[in-house]
């Protein structure tokens, strides 16, 4: 977009052609330059609804990241001149690179990376509105599971998917993941979604199949001394039910 002079009609019509086209922005950062400065300036920030803030006097870089586009702007072009190549194309690969922890310009704009000259998958170019809309439909009913202490009587789900009584004995390094230690005193890494209390009578039955993907042993089977008059006392496995409480058959295989 070019400036034919930096006055603060100019500039204000410029600044109108943008908001109209990719909408009004909260704030609007710039120096301390005249046409910044002025009243028909501060009339258009009120007018148009959008917080106008000057960076401060004498130290750039507190408008360092304006500084910083503009400069890397001037190279983009400087280099398109050199090598003779289209500056439009070279504008367009700048707006589809990611920025250090953020996205690209485009992706922030317009939540999608713009289709280029340059080799490119159908998910990259592939709006993401669509996984925020089930992210929020899934967090709608999702809700985050109790956090069970050390030493709490557990049971967990075993590859047939039946459960067995377990004590927890540290959450583990990785998110969501606990110690355990089994009846027969192996100890165990396993996921929270597949631990429910000792208490619970009928146990969830977790969405994902497979549950030996998260787990991890951690220590080699350490038998436990009994008592010789101690008597091991076998646990009736309630029938597993789906969360909207019919009971679940095997299938027979």
């Amino acid at each position: 977009m070019r400036l034919p002079n930096i006055t603060t009609a100019a500039v204000i019509h410029k600044l109108k052609a943008t908001f109209s086209r990719h909408g009004i922005p909260k704030k609007v950062i710039s120096d301390n330059g005249p046409c910044y400065s002025s009243q028909e300036f501060r009339r258009f920030a009120e007018y148009w609804g959008f917080q106008h803030i000057t960076s401060s006097p004498r130290y750039p870089q507190s408008n360092g990241l304006a500084e910083k586009t503009v400069q890397t702007a001037k190279r983009i072009l400087t280099k398109a001149k050199q090598d003779k190549m289209d500056p439009y194309l070279s504008l367009l690969e700048y707006r589809n690179t990611p920025v250090d922890g953020l996205k690209s310009p485009a992706q922030i704009l317009m939540s999608r990376r713009l289709h280029s000259i340059l080799p490119s998958t159908t998910t990259q170019v592939r709006p993401q509105e669509c996984q925020l809309r089930q992210k929020r439909h899934y967090d709608t009913s999702a809700r985050p599971l109790p956090t069970p202490r050390a030493g709490a009587l557990i049971r967990y789900q075993q590859e047939d998917g039946t459960w067995q009584p377990a004590t927890i004995v540290k959450p583990a390094e990785t998110p969501r993941n606990y110690h355990i230690k089994t009846g027969d005193g192996q100890l165990l890494r396993r996921n929270r979604r597949h631990l429910v209390s000792a208490q619970d009578t009928s146990p969830r039955t977790p969405t994902q199949t497979g549950v030996c993907d998260d787990t991890q042993t951690t220590q080699d089977i350490v038998p436990e001394t009994r008592s010789p008059h101690h008597t091991p006392t076998t646990m009736t496995e309630p029938c597993p039910r789906t969360r909207f409480g019919r009971e679940k058959e095997k299938p027979n295989r």
